[in-house]
């Protein structure tokens, strides 16, 4: 039998995760003109030796472009809000021009993942439908206020009740904050069994060393394509 819950509206400001990868895309684009062109500018006209310049300084300058930038296209996302709208026991979700309604008992899993400065929701029914939702404060997840990660909670604090008698939590041996925010973790609807993956089954640490040499790697990728430039 499906509990009944009552009805509630949820308003914050995010972003989806098509249109977050959309906009993290454009962010490559502008930045490798924007350096490169000023550092051919400086080179050219200040005949600037770049190989003498500390590797740290020019990787540092590179990120804080890159998250400056990010800031500003972030600004420009022509859809921000989300609206949730628990009716009948059902999620009415509109973002933009999405539309979503989802019977909560088509609800399969539940993932709000993220740190205290972000949110990573993401709901999937049964017949694989996805929403996914992202909010957040920090430098790299300018889409929010803090009062918006605020209601992401109190929405997963209202459906509590309903997931703890519908779903079993996933134990998760990655993560490296044991409680990063209330109501962390992922949901698996009590009729199937929980599977793991490979990055679930890595340590909070190889997750840090995972990571570190993503970023690693990106770095060196744009240093790369900046030094092509300069030759």
């Amino acid at each position: 039998m499906i509990s009944y819950i009552e009805e509630k509206e949820f308003r914050f400001q995010g972003l989806d995760r098509r249109t977050e990868m959309r906009l993290s895309l454009m962010v490559i684009p502008i930045t490798v003109v924007l350096v490169g062109g000023a550092f051919i500018g400086m080179w050219v006209g200040f005949s600037i030796n770049f190989d003498r310049l500390p590797v740290k300084l020019m990787t540092a300058m590179i990120i804080g472009l890159v998250l400056l930038i990010y800031g500003l296209v972030v600004k420009r996302a022509p859809h921000k809000e989300w609206v949730i709208r628990v009716v009948n026991n059902r999620l009415l979700i509109t973002f933009g021009d999405q539309r979503f309604d989802i019977p909560l008992e088509n609800l399969r899993r539940i993932e709000n993942m993220g740190q205290q400065g972000f949110r990573y929701l993401t709901l999937v029914t049964k017949d694989g439908q996805q929403v996914r939702i992202r909010a957040g404060v920090t430098a790299m997840t300018p889409f929010s206020k803090e009062e918006d990660l605020h209601t992401v909670d109190q929405f997963i604090k209202y459906l509590k009740p309903y997931i703890d008698k519908h779903f079993n939590q996933k134990i998760l041996k990655n993560k490296i904050v044991p409680v990063a925010f209330p109501n962390f973790g992922v949901y698996i609807v009590k009729s199937e069994t929980i599977k793991y993956s490979f990055i679930n089954k890595m340590t909070p640490g190889q997750v840090i060393v995972f990571g570190l040499a993503l970023g690693l790697l990106f770095v060196f990728l744009m240093l790369q394509v900046l030094f092509y430039f300069m030759d």
